[in-house]
C-alpha cells in the first residue's frame, strides 16, 4: 500500500525511537533534531532502498549499449541507469522468467567517459534493479518503518544521552528489514508459483 506519511512525519517516528521531541517542520526548523535530521535524510533514503529488492521501486528495463567501447574480458558495454540506487542482476529475454539462471556482469568506469558503466557478455542485455524513488508518498508501509529505524541509527549520537539507543535502533533496524524482505518475497509470488503450490498439495 502507498505510504501516506511526508518527510517530516517519517523524521518524527525516527525521534520518538530515540526519546528525542518532535519537530514541526524538518525543512524550516533550525533546533538540532531538525538540522540533524536534513544531514542524514539522503544517506538514509540511499542505503535503505539498497538494502532489498524493494517492489514498489523495482525496474527491469532495456540497458542503453556503449557501442564504441570495450573491456578487457567483456564483449559488451551498457550505460549504468541514472536512477539506478542498486543493480541487482542482469538478464536476457529468455532469463528474465528462468529466475535460477545467473548472468554474470561487473561495474567499473568507462575506459574513455570515467562514467559509472556495467560489463558483461550479454547481447542485448535489461537491468533488474531498485530504482532511486525519492517521493515519499511511493514508498510502503515497510520501507517507511525501515527508514525511520535507520534516521534513528545514524542520528542517534549526536541526539541521544542513552547509551543504549544506538544497539535498540540497530537491533529495530536488522529486524524492520527481515520483515520487509520476507514481504517482498511473499508479493513477489506470481500466478504460476501458487498454481504450483495447489497442485503439489493435491
Amino acid at each position: 500500500m502507498p505510504n501516506t506519511l511526508g518527510k517530516t512525519d517519517i523524521c518524527n517516528l525516527a525521534l520518538r525511537r530515540i526519546g528525542v521531541r518532535p519537530v514541526n517542520n524538518v525543512e524550516t526548523d533550525t533546533d538540532i533534531s531538525a538540522v540533524e535530521m536534513k544531514s542524514v535524510w539522503d544517506n538514509a533514503v540511499q542505503n535503505v532502498l539498497r538494502s532489498a529488492q524493494w517492489n514498489f521501486a523495482k525496474k527491469i528495463k532495456p540497458l542503453a549499449l556503449i557501442a564504441n567501447e570495450k573491456v578487457l574480458g567483456w564483449r559488451f558495454l551498457y550505460t549504468y541507469p541514472r536512477d539506478c540506487a542498486m543493480l541487482w542482476k542482469i538478464e536476457s529475454p529468455v532469463s528474465v522468467h528462468v529466475h535460477e539462471f545467473e548472468h554474470h556482469f561487473e561495474l567499473l568506469l568507462s575506459p574513455e567517459t570515467n562514467t559509472p558503466a556495467i560489463a558483461t557478455n550479454v547481447e542485448g542485455a535489461y537491468g533488474r534493479y531498485t530504482a532511486m524513488v525519492t517521493e515519499t508518498t511511493r514508498w510502503d508501509s515497510n520501507f517507511v518503518d525501515c527508514l525511520a529505524w535507520r534516521l534513528a541509527l545514524d542520528a542517534c549520537p549526536r541526539l541521544s544521552t542513552d547509551s543504549q539507543d544506538y544497539q535498540n535502533c540497530a537491533r529495530g533496524y536488522a529486524m524492520a528489514l527481515s520483515n520487509a524482505l520476507t514481504m517482498n518475497r511473499t508479493e513477489r509470488r506470481n500466478d504460476h508459483e501458487q498454481l504450483g503450490f495447489f497442485i503439489n498439495v493435491r
